[in-house]
């Protein structure tokens, strides 16, 4: 069973034209960038959003969610990048009998709001399962962002107001967080060949990184804006 159709069994999504949900207007640039905790890519993403004039969803992703879910903000906040140890219960005879663990909801109604956003305008999208959500779109970019670890810590311990000896601890406690959370739903979470561009922001500050991802949006060609699955339905 597909997400899509989790989706519209228990509401987030309706079931009428399927394949419309599937596809980005026209002229929508969309880039999702997913981050190493660390790595400034929040910050990257803001800036980048800045040089293109369009929006910057990242907590705001969360808003949304809550607003097509009517799950509370509060519980979403309390489930956000919590590993999710429990699957699916699909072997129910009757469709309404399928049981999700809360914090699936919770990263459905997310990857919903990812959709929803992208359906509007032009956006960045950070985190909350963006690259996922848009999987397969036309006219979508993926961003990875990491940095080597001794900046990672140094970033660490600003970010979270801690000494630099537990940053060094706790960063890898994050790290492990993170990614056990996003490939409890995507197995190609952090790993190169996933997205369009990986960057390294160990040496240079955000408005740097944003400007050299500009430049390659802007020697993207329309068919490499084209996600390979439907390159394959154009020619077949």
């Amino acid at each position: 069973m597909t997400l899509y159709r989790l989706f519209v069994l228990f509401g987030i999504l309706t079931g009428d034209e399927e394949e419309e949900k599937m596809k980005l207007k026209k002229d929508n640039l969309v880039v999702s960038v997913e981050t190493e905790p660390g790595s400034r890519g929040a910050e990257i993403a803001e800036e980048l959003a800045g040089k293109l004039g369009i929006p910057c969803y990242g907590q705001e992703i969360l808003e949304e969610a809550s607003k097509i879910s009517g799950i509370s903000m509060k519980l979403l906040k309390r489930y956000e990048e919590r590993n999710v140890h429990s699957a699916y219960k699909l072997d129910a005879e009757d469709e309404s009998d399928i049981i999700l663990p809360p914090a699936r909801m919770f990263i459905m109604a997310q990857i919903a709001a990812c959709r929803h956003l992208a359906e509007k305008q032009s956006c960045v999208l950070v985190d909350h399962h963006a690259n996922t959500a848009l999987g397969g779109m036309d006219d979508h970019v993926r961003v990875f962002v990491h940095a080597d670890r001794e900046a990672r810590e140094e970033r660490y311990a600003f970010e979270k107001h801690i000494t630099p000896e537990k940053a060094k601890k706790d960063l890898p406690k994050e790290e492990r967080r993170r990614r056990r959370y996003y490939r409890s739903v995507s197995r190609n979470w952090g790993k190169a060949g996933s997205y369009d561009l990986t960057v390294n922001s160990t040496h240079n500050p955000p408005q740097v990184i944003a400007g050299h991802i500009v430049d390659y949006l802007q020697n993207l060609t329309e068919d490499s804006l084209v996600h390979p699955t439907q390159a394959r339905k154009r020619s077949a």
